[in-house]
């Protein structure tokens, strides 16, 4: 990384945090975050100059706490959640953080996310989260195409944030309830 100084550092800030879309990697960001707090003297300074928390901008310095090998990952984007790398910090000793970045490393992220769920829900340990997870793959998976209006769209996330689950999983559950209570009926075509 080129040498910062305080425009490039609060540059490369604003411009990966306040978008959806990142140019830089986690790394990058988690450097420009460490030379900020040097320069301001506190997360908390940085945080208020920047717009986030003192909480994010400390999950962020973890990363540069993390093996090289585990921050070569990142900066490949391997890994590209801050979520994820924060998570893999707060493991014991190096060889288990290299060993955990590796294996998420070979999942996708809609894998990752459930294996954090089962973590959370169930209570389960990872590594039989991610057995369960890995487990039940569906060999033949079956898509459906659904079309729904912005307002129907709304209503969903509405209910989904409400039942604090996936949109797509609370669409499931409602398909799956109608299936298990109702008779089979002709259905008219258009």
């Amino acid at each position: 990384m080129n040498t910062l100084d305080e425009q490039s550092a609060l540059a490369i800030i604003f411009a990966n945090t306040k978008r959806k879309k990142r140019t830089e990697d986690l790394v990058t960001i988690a450097q420009a975050c460490e030379y900020l707090v040097r320069l301001y003297g506190t997360q908390q300074a940085l945080a208020r100059k920047v717009g986030l928390s003192a909480e994010i901008i400390r999950e962020f310095r973890k990363i540069l706490t993390l093996p090289e090998r585990v921050r070569d990952m990142i900066r490949t984007r391997q890994i590209d959640s801050l979520d994820v790398a924060y998570r893999i910090s707060m493991l014991g000793d190096a060889n288990e953080q290299v060993k955990a970045a590796k294996e998420i490393t070979v999942l996708s992220s809609e894998d990752v996310r459930d294996i954090k769920r089962l973590v959370r829900t169930a209570q389960l340990s990872a590594a039989e989260s991610k057995k369960r997870v890995l487990e039940s793959k569906l060999k033949g998976l079956h898509v459906f195409i659904m079309d729904f209006d912005d307002e129907q769209y709304r209503r969903i996330i509405a209910r989904a944030k409400q039942a604090r689950t996936d949109p797509a999983e609370l669409v499931k559950q409602v398909v799956l309830q109608w299936l298990e209570h109702s008779t089979p009926r002709r259905i008219k075509r258009r």
